[in-house]
């Protein structure tokens, strides 16, 4: 098999050029999404990263690894696994992902219709798309989402807090004023979609919950 050369041994110095080399695989992104909040072992990326086969997969971690972009890591007790993680280099890209994201909305090709979101996609895109114009009253949530598509997807928990900006961090947020609960792509629909809010779990102070559903609809 011959020697893949990058666009730099044609000649070409061009640092753009090379950052869409290392980004532009179908998988790179997806693969990234799923462990720019937290590490995740092999299967949970399998799981999320829709399409991709294992061999495929093996392939993309091993040269994300190598062009730096992820490390491998040991997760904590009880489960001491190898996982992968975004390295802090990687992690750079994450105000380029959501520039990105936001151009694509206008993208005559996308429809999205019919299709759905990982939960750490769905918070990705809460992310992307959230008014930077922040909550005059602020809301501090623990969202619990699950993706519905696969039968054994265990849900992940996640800690928002909005004010003036909004952040979301993978973990419980035990000074939550509500919970919600649910289908990852069901909360999306919510936000975007206008799906009633009924369709998720509430437990807490619902008009939190309320005011960030409204902010994405403004």
């Amino acid at each position: 098999m011959p020697t893949k050369r990058s666009y730099t041994d044609h000649g070409d110095g061009c640092a753009t050029a090379h950052a869409m080399e290392l980004i532009g695989d179908r998988w790179t992104y997806p693969i990234l999404r799923e462990l720019m909040l937290a590490p995740k072992r092999f299967n949970e990326l399998a799981e999320g990263v829709r399409g991709v086969t294992p061999a495929v997969l093996t392939s993309r971690l091993r040269e994300l690894e190598t062009a730096g972009l992820i490390d491998r890591a040991t997760l904590p007790a009880p489960a001491r696994a190898t996982a992968y993680q975004v390295s802090a280099w990687g992690q750079q890209l994450r105000p380029v992902f959501e520039s990105l994201g936001r151009w694509a909305q206008a993208s005559p090709t996308w429809h999205p219709a019919e299709s759905g979101l990982t939960p750490d996609a769905a918070v990705q895109s809460m992310l992307t798309m959230a008014p930077r114009s922040g909550l005059t009253t602020p809301a501090v949530l623990e969202l619990r989402l699950h993706d519905e598509r696969h039968d054994t997807a265990r849900p992940y928990d996640y800690r928002l807090q909005w004010a003036t900006e909004l952040a979301i961090v993978r973990g419980p947020a035990p000074d939550a004023q509500a919970l919600v609960s649910g289908d990852s792509s069901t909360w999306v629909g919510v936000l975007y979609e206008g799906v009633p809010l009924e369709q998720m779990q509430i437990s807490g102070d619902a008009a939190a919950v309320e005011r960030v559903v409204s902010a994405f609809a403004s």
